[in-house]
C-alpha cells in the first residue's frame, strides 16, 4: 500500500485506489470463472482455454485475472479493434478471430474473440473481452490448426471485426455463417453463449463500481494504475545490469522440412528500458509456426518478461503498464512478424520458443534469476472422428500434453508443468476424456529420466499413451517440439531429454518410432504414445545431496543406472552405497571440466559447428535482401547445400556459402530477371 502513496496527488486517494484495482482484478476473474463454468467445450470448462479482461478505451488491459484463463496477453493491443468503428451502443458485441484485420488482437483463428463496450448513463466507461480457443472454425484440419499449413486461408474462416449483436439484438445471418464453416457447430454456438454470459457479468460489475465509486474516480484509477505499474517495471529493469545480451534458440523444424527456426534475440538494459531486437532471426515459413505481431511487442514475443518482474515484485498490479518499458524490433516478413497472408495457427510453438530464447539473453545478466529451459512446448491432442448421431465430425482435444520445467537456483524444475503459466491450463480428467472421445487412455504420467541433471534436477516431462475405439478417425498433435534441440541446462545442470512420438498399428507386435505427427489416421485398435521433453537442470550434479537422489529414483522420476551416470550416486538393493558413491564423485570432481554457463546438448553443439555466427548473419543478410516470395525457398536451397558440404567432409564457412549463394542466384534470381528481359 506504500508504494500508491506516489500516486495520490490527486483523487482517488491510495487506499480508494488499492481498493478499485483489486476490483477490477475480481470483475475479471469473475468473468473468466463465469466463462469456464458454462463452456460448452471440454477445452473451455475443464482445461479453461480461455481468456478475459477490462480493457480502456485506447485498447489497454487495466483489469486482468491472475487465477483464471490466459495470464500472459495483460499488454494486448485492442485498439484496433475498438478504433474499427466509430459509433457504439450499450448492447453492442464485436466479434472477430483474425490477426491480421484486428491488429493481432486475435493470434490464430481458432481464438474466438468478443469485446463489448460498457456505457453509463449513455457515456462509454470501458469495454469487456472475453475469448475461448475454439474446438473447430473450419480449415483443412480438424482443430483448424495444422502445421503444414501454407497460408492463413487454410486455417479456417476468417472473421474480421463485426457486430455480432448491435444494442443487444444478435445478428442471427452472422451466427449461421460461422456455424455453417465449422465442424462442430453446437460446441462453438455453446461456447459462444459462455463468452457472452462472461461479457454480461463484466458489464453488470463494472457499472455496479461506476453507481458506487462514480466515473471520474473510476477513469482516474484506470490511468492511475496503468502508469503505476509502468513505474514499478521500470525498478525492476533498472536492477539488471546495463548492456547487450544475446542468444538464440531454435525449433527443431517446420515439419514440413527438416530446417530449423532459429530465434535471435539481442536484448539492450538501459535503465528503466528494455529493447529487444530480432534480426538474425529466420524469415516467414511457407508454413503455420509464424507469428503476426504487427511490428508490436506483442505477448507472444514478450509475455516471459511479465512473469521475470512480477516474479522480483509480486505486488504490482497485473496490467498492460507492465509492459510499457519494452520495445522490440522485429522484422517484417520475419517468423516473428509475419506478413500477410502467411499462416499463423502455430505461434504457440514459435511463441514458446522465443521465450526461451529471451530467457538465454537474460541468463547471461542475471543467471541467479532465470530458470533453465524448460519443454518449452504445448501439444493439444485433437481428435476427430466420425459423429454417428448427427453426421460430420466429433473434434475432442484429448489433453494440453505439456512437459517438465527447468530448475532453477533455489530447487527442482516442476513435474510436468512447464508453459501451463500460458493459461492456468489444467490436464483433463482421463473419465471426461474417454467420455467425450472414442478412446481408451493406457497411460498417462510421468516419463522417467526425462529431467535433466543437476544440483537441482528438471521437472519430468509427461508421457500418453491411448487406443482408438473408432473407425475413420484422425490426430492432429499440434506443437510437438524439442525432439531435437533439447532443453538447455544452466549454471552447470544438464540439458533434458527430448520428445518422441510412436504408433502401434492394430495387428502389430510393436510400436514404431514416427516422425512428429502433422495429421494421422487412426482406426480401431491403433495405439498412439506420446512423450513431451523433460526440464534441464541447474547446477553442477555432483552437488545434489545423495539422499534426494535415491528419493528421486524411489518415485520413480530417475533410474539407478541414471543416478550412477549423472550424479555419481550408487544405489543398491534401494540404498546408497555411501563408499563407492565417495569414491565415484571424487574421481568425477577430478576429470570434470570447468562448467560452462549452458550446457545446450550434442545435437545443438554439432549444429552449430556448421553455422556459426558469421555464416549465420551472412545467411540472413542474404535472405532478407530478397522480396518475400523468394525468402523461403532460397533459404531452403542455400541451407542444403551447406549442409550437403558439411555431411561430405567439405569446407563449410564464409566462403562456401558465398559460393553457393552465387549459384543460387544464377539459378533463380538472375534467370527470372534474364527471362523477364
Amino acid at each position: 500500500m506504500a508504494h500508491l502513496d506516489e500516486l495520490a496527488s490527486q483523487e482517488p486517494n491510495p487506499v480508494l485506489l488499492e481498493i478499485l484495482n483489486q476490483r477490477f482484478r475480481s470483475i475479471a476473474e469473475e468473468m473468466g470463472y463465469a466463462l469456464q463454468r458454462t463452456g460448452y467445450t471440454v477445452f473451455v470448462n475443464e482445461t479453461a482455454d480461455l481468456g478475459v479482461a477490462l480493457v480502456n478505451g485506447d485498447g489497454e488491459i487495466f483489469g486482468y485475472p491472475v487465477n483464471i484463463g490466459i495470464t500472459t496477453f495483460a499488454n494486448l493491443d485492442c485498439s484496433a479493434v475498438i478504433k474499427a468503428f466509430d459509433h457504439y451502443e450499450d448492447g453492442d458485441i464485436i466479434i472477430t478471430n483474425d490477426a491480421y484485420t484486428s491488429g493481432a488482437m486475435a493470434s490464430h483463428s481458432p481464438d474466438i474473440n468478443l469485446l463489448k463496450p460498457i456505457f453509463h448513463e449513455g457515456e462509454l466507461i470501458c469495454f469487456a473481452l472475453a475469448y475461448v480457443h475454439s474446438t473447430d472454425i473450419g480449415g483443412r484440419v480438424p482443430g483448424s490448426v495444422s502445421p503444414s499449413s501454407t497460408d492463413i486461408f487454410q486455417e479456417g474462416l476468417r472473421i474480421p471485426p463485426t457486430k455480432l449483436y448491435e444494442a443487444g439484438v444478435l445478428n442471427e445471418g452472422l451466427l449461421q455463417l460461422i456455424l455453417l464453416n465449422c465442424r462442430a457447430p453446437e460446441d462453438n454456438r455453446g461456447d459462444l453463449r459462455a463468452i457472452v454470459t462472461a461479457l454480461k457479468v463484466g458489464d453488470a460489475r463494472v457499472k455496479e463500481m461506476v453507481k458506487r465509486y462514480g466515473l471520474a474516480d473510476i477513469r482516474s484509477a484506470i490511468a492511475k494504475l496503468l502508469s503505476y505499474s509502468e513505474k514499478r517495471a521500470r525498478m525492476v529493469i533498472e536492477r539488471i545490469p546495463d548492456g547487450v545480451y544475446t542468444f538464440a534458440d531454435y525449433l527443431d523444424d517446420d515439419l514440413v522440412s527438416e530446417l530449423p527456426i532459429r530465434i535471435c534475440v539481442a536484448i539492450t538494459i538501459s535503465g528503466g528500458s528494455m529493447h529487444i531486437d530480432f534480426t538474425g532471426t529466420d524469415p516467414q515459413l511457407r508454413a503455420a509456426f509464424n507469428i503476426y505481431s504487427n511490428g508490436k511487442p506483442h505477448p507472444w514475443l514478450v509475455f516471459k518478461i511479465m512473469f521475470l518482474l512480477l516474479t522480483q515484485e509480486r505486488d504490482i498490479p497485473v496490467n498492460a503498464g507492465l509492459m510499457r518499458p519494452i520495445t522490440i524490433f522485429a522484422p517484417e516478413g520475419s517468423v516473428v512478424n509475419c506478413a500477410y497472408p502467411a499462416a499463423i495457427g502455430m505461434r504457440t510453438t514459435t511463441g514458446l520458443r522465443v521465450q526461451d530464447a529471451i530467457f538465454g539473453a537474460l541468463a547471461k545478466a542475471m543467471p541467479h534469476d532465470i530458470l533453465a529451459a524448460g519443454a518449452g512446448a504445448i501439444s493439444p491432442l485433437v481428435f476427430a472422428e466420425p459423429n454417428t448421431l448427427t453426421g460430420g465430425f466429433k473434434v475432442t482435444v484429448l489433453e494440453p500434453l505439456v512437459g517438465g520445467a527447468g530448475a532453477h537456483a533455489d530447487g527442482d524444475g516442476a513435474h510436468s508443468r512447464d508453459v501451463v503459466d500460458l493459461a492456468n491450463l489444467r490436464n483433463n480428467p482421463i473419465e471426461i476424456v474417454e467420455s467425450a472421445a472414442s478412446v481408451r487412455i493406457l497411460r498417462y504420467g510421468l516419463a522417467p529420466d526425462s529431467c535433466g541433471a543437476g544440483r537441482y534436477r528438471g521437472g519430468c516431462g509427461s508421457i500418453l499413451e491411448f487406443e482408438v475405439l473408432a473407425p475413420d478417425c484422425s490426430l492432429t498433435p499440434r506443437g510437438m517440439e524439442r525432439h531435437r534441440f533439447h532443453p538447455w541446462g544452466l549454471m552447470g545442470g544438464r540439458h533434458a531429454a527430448g520428445g518422441s512420438c510412436s504408433v502401434k498399428r492394430s495387428g502389430n507386435a510393436d510400436f514404431v518410432v514416427v516422425p512428429k505427427i502433422d495429421s494421422i489416421r487412426l482406426s480401431v485398435g491403433d495405439l498412439v504414445r506420446i512423450v513431451v521433453a523433460g526440464g534441464a537442470g541447474y547446477g553442477n550434479p555432483l552437488e545434489r545431496e545423495a539422499e534426494r537422489v535415491l528419493d528421486d529414483v524411489i518415485n520413480g522420476f530417475i533410474t539407478g543406472a541414471t543416478a550412477e551416470r549423472d550424479y555419481g550416486v550408487v544405489i543398491r538393493d534401494g540404498r546408497i552405497d555411501e563408499d563407492a558413491t565417495t569414491a565415484l564423485r571424487a574421481r568425477r570432481s577430478e576429470t570434470a571440466s570447468e562448467a560452462t554457463l549452458f550446457d545446450l546438448g550434442p545435437a545443438r553443439e554439432a549444429y552449430e559447428e556448421l553455422w556459426t555466427e558469421p555464416v549465420w548473419r551472412r545467411f540472413m543478410e542474404i535472405v532478407y535482401a530478397l522480396p518475400v516470395a523468394f525468402r523461403s525457398e532460397v533459404r531452403a536451397k542455400l541451407w542444403h547445400a551447406m549442409t550437403a558440404r558439411h555431411r561430405n567432409g567439405a569446407r563449410h564457412g564464409l566462403e562456401e556459402l558465398e559460393t553457393e549463394w552465387q549459384t543460387v542466384r544464377t539459378m533463380m534470381i538472375d534467370r527470372r530477371g534474364a527471362v523477364a528481359a
